[in-house]
């Protein structure tokens, strides 16, 4: 019979347990999502689930009535879902009837007697991860934003962090109403970059949208946010400003198959589709209130629903129990393990540490057992493009309204927008744009910067206020500029030049033919025929068939005549020069190279004088008052400028240079500096004014005004560059979508359209100068080498042809080699006298007397046979004969003796 009792009541409990208990549940009236959450979770967990709505926060007063009613229904317990002030009304009325208090938000700490279950995240935990978070970010200052109404103590340990040890400026603000723009204005003026922000998920896109909205969500701004419902808003809008964003989750995505379950059953249950990443924190949450009242029953033996009244102050019999195995069960949740300490926090959180990124939610470590463990992943190259950094971005852009960087256009309608520039700016920009996807807003600023009073205006001021995001002209990059902005890679390279109007034309000089060579080839070419007609007289001296016999009838000469004299040498090349010829004509192999070689270095000579010749008769040159900035500086009547506070006219007042220094100091004082460009056009077209202007404006200029030009070289060298703020994340996307444009040549297309062919260019292109070129050495070298070479081969073959004489004289006589060298070179290097003796053999009989009488006969032989020559030759020859008068023949024997 007691067997039959027992199985009875187990059965009776089990029916209890499976149809009766009740679990209620307090929510306001439009949290629709809670409330289908609660129904679908009890469910699950074959519970009766019993809802209480409050119509609006703060009603107390309601509150206290539901849990009176949930009470008297016999519930197992209340799930909370207001939170403030009816959470405490909710806890001090379940603390008094034992009922099991489970909360899903963590808005105020409660005393420790309080019986309650938070399944949120303790402040211990909060404090622990954020300021671990602080110190591996190397913050040294923060701002923490919290809600009006909610407590810092989970952040306690974050407000001690600003002791003086640890060198950390810590600010606080407080966020109020509905609208929180003032203090986040304040927070920007102020300089705060680093924010903590600990907000309810249901005020966090208003804040993150207003934030936007001033200014706060750029590259240089860092945020913690508490909420763990972070990503699950849409944060598209702000992945591709550059900010840095570290939230945290408490679901596990991978590994979580309850999650795919519960987030079908109530997509089914509501029509929604939402993905698991997208389910508030909140309705997890409820979700696990249930499997910890589920597992806590299932070690519970007995349990008798009881109905309890508020106003008899009655406690739940089982109650506390209930509590007891809630707080000690070990469960797994959709929020990965619950574990509760002895007050019913939740200590032991495992949870994502996740960071916005252009590419999306990235987790980049966990936070399990109080440890911060940071696994930042290698995103790929692929997703790291240009696309995914700056895509849906708009940046504002400074532009100027000066030619050909920008310009308004010129239309019938009322433009507005972007759609009123144009230029190379505008069309360099819309480039870049095309490649890394973002949009931009022009805004029209004329003052490139300058330092007035110690603080820098125009662009520079603009970018260093974030008022602007890039700065896109004829912006020169400076030492200085570069102190408090940054610039992007060169686009253009350039340097300072002079501007000045076109001379009138002068006619050709009276002697203006001598300009065809430069001096330097005038005085090379007299000095070469003069070193020529000496290598004439050497080389004919030392070739053995330069020497011929005068008379032919006679075999064996008494001597030889040469015609290489320095008149007739130098004779044959000026009559070579003056394409004349001569009579003078070269025997031997090397003169005759010589002279060949002599004769092609003319035919040169003659051709370029020639073929330059008729420039310098006909064409009217430009008579330039100076060619370059030392004579300008000398030149008295012509002033000269530079656009006042330009980075020209730093040029001059940061140079060094003496003449640079005292050409600022004049055209300082003198009021020569003007204030744009084009009134130092107009100047330079209207007066005797010389313009110092940039190289890349001048070739423009000089496009559309035909009587203007460049003179002299550059004076220095330097580049335009996009400016941007100083340390800017889009220096690197901006750097390499220029390099692109270089590598395909866009930046080249687009200076050519602008300069040569819109807006008036082009204009000069037909009036080519044609300026005589003067032939100088550098012209004409080729010919005065070759001239040179061709004089080495002839000495060197007569030098073999000399050798070869003294051999054969040497064998001939008996006489050494050294002797007859030595006599053929003496002889030689006189460079007198065109006769030379022939050498008679020695007589072998040694006396004396046999070689005077041998000799004695010669000479009167010789001395008849001349005298013969003399009567007999034609009157063609008297030149010759005349020379061997008696005097003469005389002096012969004697030179013949001494030889």
């Amino acid at each position: 019979m007691g067997a039959k009792i027992l199985c009875f009541v187990v059965v009776a409990a089990a029916y209890v347990f499976a149809e009766d208990l009740r679990i209620g549940g307090i929510f306001y009236e439009d949290a629709e999502d809670l409330k289908e959450a609660f129904t679908l979770s009890a469910k699950l967990a074959n519970f009766t689930p019993t809802i209480k709505e409050v119509s609006k926060r703060g009603e107390i007063l309601e509150v206290r009535t539901h849990v009176c009613e949930l009470a008297d229904e016999g519930v197992i317990g209340i799930i909370d879902g207001v939170g403030g002030r009816g959470s405490e009304i909710i806890q001090s009325l379940c603390d008094i009837m034992e009922l099991p208090h489970v909360l899903l938000r963590y808005d105020f700490t409660y005393p420790n007697d309080w019986s309650l279950l938070n399944l949120y995240p303790s402040p211990e935990v909060y404090n622990n991860v954020v300021e671990q978070l602080v110190l591996q970010k190397q913050w040294k200052n923060f701002t923490l934003l919290y809600i009006r109404g909610r407590s810092l103590f989970r952040l306690h340990s974050l407000l001690q962090m600003g002791n003086d040890t640890d060198r950390l400026t810590i600010g606080v603000r407080e966020l109020s109403g509905s609208d929180y723009r003032d203090v986040l204005i304040n927070a920007k003026d102020n300089g705060y970059v680093n924010f903590i922000v600990d907000c309810p998920s249901r005020h966090l896109e208003q804040l993150l949208r207003q934030a936007q909205q001033v200014g706060l969500m750029a590259d240089e701004h860092s945020y913690i946010i508490l909420s763990p419902d972070l990503f699950t808003l849409d944060m598209e809008r702000y992945r591709y400003g550059g900010v840095n964003m570290t939230g945290f989750r408490l679901m596990d995505l991978k590994t979580s198959e309850n999650l795919w379950e519960f987030t079908n059953h109530y997509n089914a249950e509501t029509g929604k589709t939402l993905q698991p990443e997208q389910l508030k924190t909140e309705l997890l949450l409820v979700y696990d209130a249930m499997k910890v009242f589920e597992a806590a029953l299932k070690k519970l033996q007995t349990l008798t629903v009881q109905s309890l009244k508020c106003e008899d102050f009655e406690a739940w019999t089982y109650g506390s129990s209930l509590q007891n195995f809630m707080k000690t069960n070990k469960v797994e949740g959709l929020t990965r393990t619950l574990l509760f300490n002895g007050l019913g926090d939740r200590t032991d959180v495992t949870f994502d540490v996740l960071e916005l990124t252009s590419s999306g939610n990235q987790t980049i470590g966990t936070w399990k057992a109080n440890i911060l463990e940071i696994t930042r992943p290698k995103i790929p190259d692929g997703e790291l493009t240009e696309n995914t950094a700056l895509t849906n971005k708009t940046l504002k852009v400074l532009i100027t309204t000066t030619g050909p960087y920008g310009y308004l256009k010129d239309s019938e309608h009322n433009l507005v927008g972007n759609d009123r520039y144009e230029g190379f700016s505008i069309d360099l920009i819309a480039k870049i744009a095309e490649i890394l996807g973002f949009s931009y807003e022009f805004e029209v600023e004329e003052d490139n910067g300058k330092i007035v009073n110690g603080k820098w205006t125009g662009m520079p001021r603009k970018l260093m206020n974030d008022d602007a995001d890039l700065a896109i002209c004829d912006f020169t990059i400076t030492a200085l500029r570069q102190s408090v902005i940054d610039f992007s890679t060169p686009f253009m390279s350039l340097g300072i030049g002079i501007l000045y109007k076109q001379p009138s034309k002068q006619p050709p000089e009276m002697f203006s033919f001598m300009a065809v060579f430069s001096k330097e080839v005038w005085y090379y070419m007299v000095l070469i025929q003069l070193l020529l007609g000496c290598v004439m007289i050497f080389v004919g001296r030392i070739s053995h068939k330069e020497w011929q016999n005068l008379v032919p009838c006679i075999e064996s000469p008494e001597e030889l005549s040469n015609q290489f004299s320095f008149a007739n040498s130098v004779w044959l090349i000026i009559g070579s020069v003056m394409q004349q010829g001569s009579e003078i004509a070269p025997i031997a192999v090397a003169p005759r190279m010589i002279t060949s070689i002599w004769w092609f270095f003319t035919m040169v000579m003659v051709a370029s004088y020639v073929g330059t010749l008729v420039a310098f008769l006909t064409v009217e040159k430009n008579v330039l008052p100076f060619q370059n900035v030392e004579e300008l500086f000398k030149h008295k009547s012509i002033s000269y400028g530079a656009k006042e506070g330009g980075s020209t006219h730093e040029f001059f007042v940061q140079s060094k240079h003496e003449i640079y220094k005292k050409m600022n100091q004049k055209m300082t004082a003198k009021g020569w500096l003007v204030q744009s460009n084009q009134d130092g056009v107009n100047l330079v077209e209207n007066s005797t004014y010389a313009f110092f202007m940039e190289s890349t404006s001048i070739e423009y200029t000089k496009q559309r005004h035909c009587d203007l030009l460049q003179i002299g070289g550059l004076l220095d060298s330097k580049s335009y560059g996009i400016g941007m703020k100083k340390n800017s994340t889009l220096k690197v996307h901006i750097d390499r979508a220029l390099l692109m444009l270089k590598e395909r040549g866009e930046i080249k297309k687009l200076k050519d359209l602008w300069w040569n062919d819109r807006r008036g260019g082009g204009n000069c292109d037909n009036e080519v100068a044609a300026e005589e070129k003067q032939l100088g050495m550098k012209n004409m070298l080729g010919a005065f080498v070759v001239l040179g070479v061709g004089c080495l081969i002839g000495l060197f073959i007569s030098t073999l042809d000399m050798l070869w004489g003294v051999f054969k004289r040497s064998v001939k006589y008996g006489t050494t080699f050294k002797y007859e060298l030595v006599e053929e070179l003496k002889f030689a290097l006189k460079f007198s006298g065109d006769v030379k003796p022939v050498k008679r053999p020695e007589k072998t009989d040694g006396s004396q007397e046999a070689l005077a009488e041998a000799e004695k006969k010669d000479e009167i032989k010789s001395l008849k046979s001349l005298s013969r020559r003399s009567t007999s030759t034609h009157k063609s020859h008297h030149s010759h004969s005349s020379r061997h008068s008696p005097r003469d023949l005389s002096v012969a024997f004697a030179k013949r003796r001494e030889y």
